[in-house]
């Protein structure tokens, strides 16, 4: 200690401490047990609440897994549905159809325009070909059978929505 600290000191002070030395030890003592243990209790506390918060976060992130898989489910439910597809299948025979015709009327030379028209007649034989191999095949060359779950409103044994080979022809 410095001169100033020294005097600075309250000689009665310093009596009562020296008198009461175990008491403010005893005090002291206290105090710091309290402390500990407030600070325990705090650790207990702030460990079941990060554990209460991690659970409601498990939990929710499989709430939402779950609305993420529904809405999956209900977006291929919609693609496959049977009404869905004819649509589609319309659509995309018309579109055809239109490049057709566009492509008749485009002014191409003729060597181009007999160019598709034996594209166009080769497509065709392939078709027929593939339809007769597919009525005349063999057990080992049959084309399977993918069934699709589907949960659409339709009744799925109800096919008159549907194309088919034969309808086709």
């Amino acid at each position: 200690m410095s001169e100033d600290d020294k005097r600075y000191i309250d000689p009665e002070l310093e009596k009562f401490f020296k008198e009461n030395k175990e008491m403010m030890k005893r005090l002291f003592e206290e105090e710091r047990t309290i402390a500990e243990r407030l600070l325990r209790e705090e650790k207990e506390r702030f460990k079941r609440t990060f554990e209460e918060e991690q659970a409601k976060a498990e939990k929710y992130a499989e709430e939402e897994k779950k609305k993420a898989k529904d809405t999956a489910q209900g977006i291929f439910n919609a693609f496959t549905d049977p009404e869905v597809q004819r649509h589609f299948m319309v659509m995309g025979m018309e579109f055809m159809m239109g490049m057709d015709a566009l492509f008749r009327a485009m002014p191409f030379p003729d060597s181009i325009k007999d160019m598709a028209k034996k594209a166009e007649e080769a497509r065709k034989g392939a078709s027929d070909n593939f339809s007769k191999a597919k009525t005349n095949s063999s057990p080992c060359r049959e084309l399977e059978k993918i069934e699709i779950e589907s949960t659409s409103k339709k009744d799925p044994s109800d096919r008159s929505n549907t194309y088919s080979d034969k309808e086709s022809d």
